[in-house]
């Protein structure tokens, strides 16, 4: 008989009688959300990996590097048994004796990735030379961070080091909340309803300031017209929220997360949705404006998910508080296929070339998430204010 042991690694805290113990799971910014299977494992770890049981557990998750910490409802002992005869029980059964490989963003770091049946091998980028070095995964917004500055995409996609106290912007927050608010309902309950104007506000949105409350809700009131529901096929149960192929010869996982991914007449659908106040400028390429579109127009070129790319189509729903608009794309143009190459190369040629990830000082500095970390960024955004740089 094999035994083993659960584990739960963060902050242990007990009170002096004994009767309350606490776990603490750490973050390295602010507390992020976990499953609810999470905080009931480790609340099982704390009531009864000692020598004696206390009467009630709490979770408690937070940052190191935020005041914040998020404490969960106190547990008594027989509650935390019975969530973990009912919660964790059947998960850890699942993982023990689980054989089913998954395809994900730690594909980059696993040795079976060559052959691995549920990750497909294709020469995504056949023009950009490959590079020695170690395999990591690259998603569009690794390239965006790349393009916008190197040292940032190593000290914030890399090392994952990020000022919790930059404030984002009100468009990247209005954007999330409406890409949350659309998820939730192409995958709720009302999934096989086409979705309405007057459909009442989602907790994404309704937890916005007014303004961006007001914002959201009049985007989501235009997707409406481009809503594909119901004429959507019926899901074959695989979960299509991240799309993951193996690029061998360049060593790179490129990992996309489609915003609405499903099969139709032979083929697949993938689309992107874009919120801005204004519509995209005619005077650059669609895709090179929106690289998440050509990553995907090479993915369903590559034949990696399947069905006919000639039968696929890529699209582009824009979202306005005052109008909405839908570019479609065919992965199975050799045109478009050309041009996302094109796209997708130029960013991630230089990417892989690079060894040193030296910071490039631009307009981007202003709301960078690590310029605390990069003299060269706090002087150059010093210098545009007029006043002296912020201690390092």
């Amino acid at each position: 008989m094999r035994r083993y042991e659960q584990t739960c690694w963060g902050r242990r805290y007990q009170s002096e009688d004994g009767s309350v113990r606490e776990m603490w799971l750490l973050g390295l910014t602010t507390p992020k959300e976990r499953p609810s299977v999470v905080y009931a494992a480790a609340a099982n770890v704390a009531a009864f990996g000692g020598p004696a049981l206390p009467e009630r557990v709490r979770v408690v998750v937070f940052g190191a590097m935020s005041p914040v910490a998020e404490q969960f409802p106190e547990w008594t002992v027989e509650q935390v048994r019975q969530r973990a005869q009912n919660e964790v029980a059947p998960r850890l059964i699942a993982v023990v004796d689980g054989t089913e490989r998954r395809a994900g963003g730690d594909c980059a770091q696993c040795m079976l990735t060559s052959g691995c049946v549920a990750l497909p091998s294709v020469d995504l980028l056949p023009d950009v030379p490959a590079v020695p070095g170690p395999k990591r995964a690259l998603s569009v917004t690794d390239l965006r961070h790349y393009r916008s500055c190197p040292a940032r995409y190593h000290l914030l996609m890399q090392l994952h080091i990020r000022d919790v106290e930059t404030v984002e912007s009100q468009p990247i927050v209005v954007g999330r909340a409406v890409d949350t608010a659309l998820r939730d309902r192409h995958t709720g309950a009302s999934q096989h309803r086409r979705c309405g104007p007057d459909q009442p506000l989602d907790g994404a949105v309704t937890a916005l300031s007014e303004e961006s409350r007001s914002t959201a809700s009049r985007m989501l009131a235009q997707h409406s017209a481009l809503c594909p529901f119901p004429d959507v096929e019926e899901h074959d149960g695989e979960p299509r929220n991240l799309v993951v192929v193996h690029d061998e010869r360049l060593g790179v996982v490129f990992i996309a997360a489609p915003d609405l991914l499903y099969p139709r007449s032979g083929g697949w659908v993938w689309r992107e949705t874009k919120t801005s106040m204004h519509r995209l400028p005619r005077d650059r390429p669609l895709l090179q404006q929106v690289p998440q579109l050509a990553l995907a127009v090479l993915m369903l070129a590559s034949g990696a998910l399947g069905r006919d790319a000639a039968r696929s189509r890529v699209e582009l729903e824009q979202l306005r508080p005052n109008g909405c608009a839908l570019e479609e794309l065919d992965p199975g143009n050799p045109v478009v296929v050309a041009e996302a190459r094109e796209v997708i190369g130029g960013m991630v040629s230089p990417l892989l070339a690079d060894t040193a990830y030296e910071p490039t000082p631009g307009r981007d500095c202003a709301g960078c998430e690590v310029r605390r970390w990069c003299a060269p960024g706090s002087q150059y955004v010093a210098g545009q204010a007029g006043g002296p740089p912020r201690d390092q």
